[in-house]
């Protein structure tokens, strides 16, 4: 073979070779082209119409960006948009009478529970009572300290801090305030408050026990926490792993109890009067402090109260509230409004002895040269302050007071027996004698005789002398009369001992929660977080908290959206609710609670339809805007493929040409000898 012949041969090859390459490239190209629909990834594919291109997809990116911003905002926005048309909602429902009942409906008063009976019993005219929510009151009686022996000092509490006395006397004093006793409480929730009572006895030292409620304004009560709840949840809402009313801290809970106040709890000491050995106990977070009256001690509420109060306030550990006491209740007020604590109580009281007085009897019968004697003895081994013995000498018959019967008996006796007529002794230990010495019933049978002889008009009947010791004898002035031989007893004699008992107790009650100040707050910047904050107790401003987010949705336009839980809206509403169980729990003020309530929820829903509105807005802007740029897209995307886009026709059929070429490129290729350089140099 010849040099040139050499050359060309493979230079025949190197051509093929070239052409199978260029074949398979052309159909790359537009095998690419058809599958996506453009002319070439490639920029330098488009000439003149490179920069055109380049500034259109500039902009599609630009509005796609402002799409994803709004995909982005536009969810939390509608989130807010819903919780924003349930609070307006239950701001709306909550001013109908249905849920907020102009009257907080009549009182439920248990039975007065009367300890002794025959000492005292009372009842309750809730018709001219006025009473409180919640109130456990319990009336007690002592001897009087400064009235006459036989009346009474009646004390009231209602375990809440309320508490008042007035001295009685049922056989000397009616009452000056129309029928019943009308007892005005002071101090506490219920200041102003007027329990009328009917005492049907009072003869003795005792108390008596009763309850109230107000289903109607209990039930609203519930309902209103109820309400509360449901408000602190939509508050607390999460949307994604952020909540929606926190502003710019995205992971922290906005709003905690709702119902949160600094817990208020009563010690009522309830009596007047204490007893030596008398034990009492206060229970405080598991503390206990107690106290055990001493003979020497003061026999008074407010020495006790003070004692131990004076042990809480130095406890070890330190108590988280305040201690303080005045006209014997203990008051107990928590540091921190989103804890409790509990209180619990229990007396010990004081043996009592149990007297009585043996049923009197005669030991000498009238005759007509002697006179009638009677004799009843005093018994017990000592005597209570507050118990109260008595003794009646009748002359006569009770059920024939003017003889007439006897007279229709007796036809032939003269008319002139005297009409019938019983004269009364009573006393009643007070704190005084007693403390003076009179702790015997020899002593008080002395009291006895004192007071029978100061009689008026003077009974015709004698009583032994003073120091005659327990037992006591009566003696007619009388003997029996010649002409009424038929009339042998001279006077008839009854006795009994009411024994008193000074069974003091102690109530804890929590108080229910006061209204909130309704006073405009000066405006700061940024503003004072509000009490159910999460931050309020460390913080008492966060300007996080009411940071809001901004987001780009168009050349020039920037939103800024989302709603802070601190919004004035929101702080009306719960204040509104706030009111409302307030009044729930104040039916003395119910109206003037309940007026101001709904007047908060009218606030609330207006300032509320205001957040809303804005809320609503930008929903709005965020939509139109994503259509416009989606409606400018479509306009850029058609833009764009009139640059870059192929007609798929005929792409696919340059396709066919350039494939079946390079198939008869192979073809020739296959049959050509085979040629290398290699078999060249040999």
């Amino acid at each position: 073979m010849s040099s040139i012949t050499g050359v060309s041969s493979y230079a025949s090859y190197l051509s093929l070779v070239r052409n199978l390459s260029n074949g398979q490239n052309n159909v790359d190209t537009l095998s690419q082209q058809l599958t996506t629909g453009i002319k070439s990834s490639n920029l330098a594919a488009y000439g003149a119409d490179t920069q055109k291109l380049l500034d259109l997809r500039a902009e599609m990116a630009r509005r796609d960006s402002y799409v994803q911003n709004i995909n982005t905002a536009s969810p939390r926005v509608a989130a807010t948009d819903k919780v924003l048309t349930a609070l307006e909602k239950m701001a709306s429902d909550w001013q109908s009478s249905n849920l907020m009942p102009f009257e907080p409906g009549p009182p439920s008063v248990t039975t007065p529970y009367n300890s002794h009976p025959d000492a005292m019993s009372l009842s309750v005219d809730t018709d001219k009572s006025s009473m409180t929510v919640g109130a456990r009151y319990t009336v007690t009686a002592v001897p009087s300290q400064n009235g006459s022996n036989g009346s009474f000092d009646v004390t009231v509490t209602d375990g809440l801090g309320g508490k008042t006395t007035r001295s009685i006397n049922l056989k000397t004093t009616p009452p000056s305030d129309g029928k019943g006793y009308n007892f005005t409480m002071s101090g506490g929730p219920g200041d102003g408050a007027v329990l009328n009572l009917n005492f049907d006895k009072l003869t003795a030292a005792s108390n008596s026990t009763f309850t109230v409620s107000w289903p109607q304004a209990d039930q609203m009560k519930d309902r209103a926490e109820g309400a509360m709840r449901d408000l602190q949840e939509y508050m607390n809402q999460r949307f994604g792993d952020r909540y929606l009313f926190a502003g710019s801290r995205y992971s922290t809970e906005p709003a905690t109890n709702l119902m949160a106040t600094k817990q208020t709890s009563k010690v009522t000491l309830n009596g007047a009067l204490v007893n030596a050995d008398d034990y009492y106990e206060v229970t405080v977070n598991g503390q206990s402090f107690g106290y055990q009256i001493q003979p020497g001690d003061p026999k008074t509420l407010t020495f006790l109260a003070q004692t131990l109060s004076t042990q809480m306030k130095a406890a070890d550990p330190t108590l988280p509230m305040t201690v303080s006491t005045a006209n014997g209740i203990i008051t107990l007020v928590g540091n921190d409004p989103c804890k409790s604590f509990t209180v619990s109580s229990r007396v010990q009281n004081a043996a009592t002895v149990e007297n009585s007085i043996s049923t009197p009897s005669t030991t000498q019968t009238a005759t007509t040269t002697q006179a009638q004697i009677d004799r009843f003895t005093l018994n017990g081994a000592g005597v209570d302050i507050g118990d109260t013995f008595e003794f009646t000498v009748a002359v006569g018959d009770v059920d024939d007071p003017y003889n007439q019967k006897y007279y229709t008996a007796h036809p032939d006796e003269p008319k002139d027996l005297p009409p019938y007529q019983s004269y009364t002794v009573r006393y009643t230990v007070n704190d005084t004698d007693f403390d003076a010495g009179t702790t015997t019933v020899a002593a008080v049978a002395d009291k006895l005789r004192e007071q029978f002889a100061n009689t008026k008009p003077a009974p015709p009947v004698s009583i032994d002398a003073m120091g005659s010791g327990a037992g006591i004898s009566l003696t007619s002035n009388t003997m029996l009369d010649p002409n009424h031989p038929n009339r042998i007893q001279q006077f008839s004699t009854t006795g009994r001992a009411v024994n008193g008992s000074l069974d003091n107790t102690m109530t804890v009650a929590t108080l229910p929660p006061e209204a909130d100040a309704l006073t405009d707050i000066p405006y700061v910047d940024p503003p004072d977080l509000p009490f159910y904050d999460t931050d309020y107790l460390t913080k008492r401003s966060n300007p996080d908290a009411y940071r809001k987010s901004q987001v780009g949705i168009d050349d020039g336009l920037n939103i800024t959206y989302g709603v802070s839980a601190d919004e004035k809206g929101f702080q009306t509403l719960v204040q509104a609710f706030r009111m409302a169980r307030v009044a729930a729990t104040n039916p003395g003020k119910y109206t003037e609670y309940i007026d101001k309530s709904r007047e908060l929820m009218s606030q609330a829903s207006d300032q509320l339809r205001s957040i809303h509105s804005k809320v609503a807005s930008d929903l709005a802007t965020l939509e139109s805007t994503k259509t416009t740029h989606a409606s400018a897209n479509a306009t850029l995307t058609d833009r764009i493929a009139g640059i870059e886009g192929i007609d798929p026709t005929e792409v696919a059929a340059r396709l066919s040409t350039a494939m079946n070429t390079l198939q008869a490129s192979y073809t020739v290729a296959g049959q050509t000898k085979k040629l290398s350089l290699l078999n060249y140099l040999a």
